[in-house]
């Protein structure tokens, strides 16, 4: 079994059977290994290897310094055969990256191509520089051939995604091709095609416009006949109509995030963050998100002009970020959401991955490449619970942004703009509080958004949800309102049978509407189309409730909370799993999710109802009153039937006490 293992691509780098990296700080012995790696398992004469690295001496001089390099290196690693007149490297004792890879890189197998493409991280031996005139010609020579090799396997491994309808995957090779060869037009097509087939034209268009500028800027030329043949059937498709939920919504652009540590193995992570929060935001109902690739093109040459990359991407909202390590085994991200017209920060956050061991940021590169290298799967959960908790809190504050732009453009024009009514009538409630007035506007607001765009389903689901909620709790009253919600609910479902946050919420209406039991296998279709969707899952639990299946009602509660730990809808669901609890009778944790619930939201009322009758079980009655007492501040029509909605008899005792 070999005893060493010497990695090349991305730069140099020798470790023994232990994992510790043996120091060659010769650049010469660099050299030579990389020499002998790259033509493994042929030998190289004496002769030839003298003349790369020493070309500059005399025969006898420039050998007598190949023998000391040969020599310093045996001490430490004896992975030179360097018997007679040649040399090579033994791989008996010693393996190779560069080797393993030229063994992939020609292979038709998808799982040896995306082997091929994780060996080859960089450049052959990259910031090497020995001075040997000879040898920099033959390192440039082999690192334009390794590049070549691994673009065309990139490209090979995306038209096998791409035949196999894996476009999501297709398009995350063919954006890592992009950012290697930026004015690669087949890969820039075949990034348009995948596109358009996950039902994404618009981006598919957007992306030419970006090809075109970056061809014009880097090559000063057109694009070739076929992207603008491919761009012009795309656009007369795109004339065609198609149903309206990609019209009016703005334009998010996550760009790579900045790798302020300087630490070469934090690049790969750095571009993951970037990659995986995109994909998440992908999924955000109200928004569209420009692909990794374009966004890497749009920033060449100017990455540091926010305004003009907005402009390029025409993007509405750019999130921009950063990697740090202020101490050994810590390793810390900050996030912001920038307004892109303005260049203006609207949020941000600093999170630090804890460390396990001193081992974080280790932790965290692994869990980007998915496998260590012996190919066993590392523990993903730090990385992916930070990526969907960042994604969920960008998500509430494009939501919020775009609630706050006023129905007024720039021009001074009404805005007559589904998507911009929509997501006013999502902060109605969550900014003000619920109540009658908050319902009502909500609701005015989703009917407009509705009559702009009568096929946007997901303001129906949402239509349908407040106004369910609404009438479970007292704030709205009448069959009328019933049949409307009922009406919307069906139509949100027959408009996207296969959404996943159509089905998560226009099933919850559904499941709130006195019919959990058709609800409940709806939203288990919508967690198998996303098992990210936090709100099904918090969904689902609300119906199990509604089920009397606590157990299960309080998992799947859970889950959502999981899923989404910051979800601006967090109240809502700590309130919902604080009732599943009370039916367990664990009255202490019930206790801990409904004063959870108040702090994330302090203007939800019914969560200040569900800890009073918690309080008034644990015998705390003065607290309970407090309580009830802060929920009638909140909402000062709340009436003891109201309360009765939340919690039944259990606060009946107290009512006259408090007042009511």
């Amino acid at each position: 079994m070999p005893k060493f293992r010497l990695t090349l691509l991305g730069g140099f780098r020798l470790d023994d059977e232990d994992g510790r990296e043996i120091a060659v700080a010769s650049r010469k012995a660099q050299g030579m290994l990389a020499v002998l790696a790259v033509h493994s398992p042929a030998t190289v004469t004496r002769e030839r290897m003298a003349g790369l690295l020493w070309g500059e001496l005399a025969e006898e001089r420039a050998r007598h310094s190949l023998r000391q390099v040969l020599t310093a290196l045996r001490r430490e690693a004896p992975i030179v055969d360097a018997s007679g007149e040649t040399l090579c490297l033994d791989g008996r004792l010693c393996t190779a990256d560069v080797a393993e890879f030229a063994a992939l890189v020609a292979s038709t197998d998808a799982a040896e191509l995306e082997r091929a493409l994780l060996l080859h991280a960089g450049a052959l031996v990259d910031g090497l520089a020995t001075k040997a005139e000879a040898f920099e010609e033959w390192l440039d020579a082999e690192r334009a051939r390794l590049a070549k090799a691994a673009l065309a396997a990139m490209m090979r491994l995306a038209a096998r995604h791409a035949g196999q309808a894996e476009h999501e995957a297709a398009m995350r090779v063919l954006q890592r091709l992009l950012a290697d060869d930026p004015t690669n037009e087949s890969a820039h097509r075949a990034l348009m095609r995948s596109l358009d087939a996950l039902g994404r034209r618009s981006e598919a268009l957007q992306h030419y416009q970006l090809c075109r500028e970056l061809l014009l800027k880097q090559l000063q030329v057109e694009p070739d006949a076929a992207t603008q043949a491919l761009h012009e059937s795309l656009r007369k498709a795109s004339a065609r109509p198609r149903g309206g939920e990609e019209d009016g919504r703005p334009v998010v652009a996550v760009l790579p995030f900045a790798n302020l540590a300087r630490a070469r193995e934090l690049g790969p992570l750095a571009a993951a963050i970037a990659d995986e929060i995109s994909a998440q935001l992908a999924r955000a109902p109200g928004f569209r998100v420009v692909v990794q690739a374009a966004v890497v093109a749009a920033m060449q040459p100017n990455p540091d002009d926010l305004t003009q990359l907005a402009r390029v991407l025409g993007a509405s909202y750019l999130v921009t970020g950063s990697l740090r390590q202020p101490e050994a085994g810590c390793l810390r991200i900050a996030v912001q959401l920038v307004d892109g017209k303005k260049a203006q920060y609207l949020w941000s956050l600093q999170q630090d991955l804890a460390s396990h061991g001193g081992k974080a940021a280790v932790n965290a590169i692994n869990a980007v490449t998915k496998i260590d290298e012996f190919g066993i799967p590392c523990d993903l959960a730090e990385f992916d619970n930070f990526v969907a908790g960042t994604a969920a809190r960008i998500e509430q504050q494009l939501g919020l942004a775009e609630a706050a732009v006023g129905d007024v453009d720039d021009e001074g024009n009404d805005r007559q703009d589904a998507w911009h009514k929509t997501h006013q009538a999502a902060s109605a409630l969550f900014s003000a509080g619920w109540s009658e007035a908050a319902v009502d506007l909500a609701v005015r607001r989703y009917r407009e958004a509705i009559a702009l765009d009568p096929e946007l389903a997901l303001a129906r689901a949402h239509k349908a949800l407040i106004m369910a909620f609404a009438q479970d709790w007292g704030l709205l009253h009448g069959e009328t309102a019933l049949a409307e919600a009922r009406a919307e609910a069906e139509k949100a479902l027959e408009l996207a049978p296969t959404r996943s946050e159509v089905l998560g919420i226009a099933a919850c209406a559904i499941a709130h509407l006195g019919d959990p039991a058709r609800a409940a296998p709806l939203l288990e279709r919508a967690i198998e189309e996303n098992p990210n969707n936090a709100q099904a899952w918090a969904a689902l639990g609300a119906t199990r409730f509604l089920q009397r299946q606590f157990e299960a009602a309080v998992e799947a509660l859970r889950r959502g909370l999981r899923t989404s730990p910051t979800d601006y809808r967090r109240a809502v669901w700590l309130t919902a799993l604080a009732s599943g609890l009370v039916h367990l009778n664990r009255i202490e944790e019930a206790l801990d999710a409904a004063q959870g619930a108040c702090r994330s939201d302090a203007k939800f009322y019914p969560a200040r109802i569900v800890q009073a009758m918690l309080l008034s079980k644990l015998g705390k009655d003065d607290e309970a009153l407090k309580t009830l007492a802060e929920a009638r501040r909140i909402r000062p029509l709340l009436t003891a039937s109201e309360i009765r909605r939340f919690v039944g008899s259990a606060l009946d005792r107290l009512l006259t006490s408090a007042g009511f």
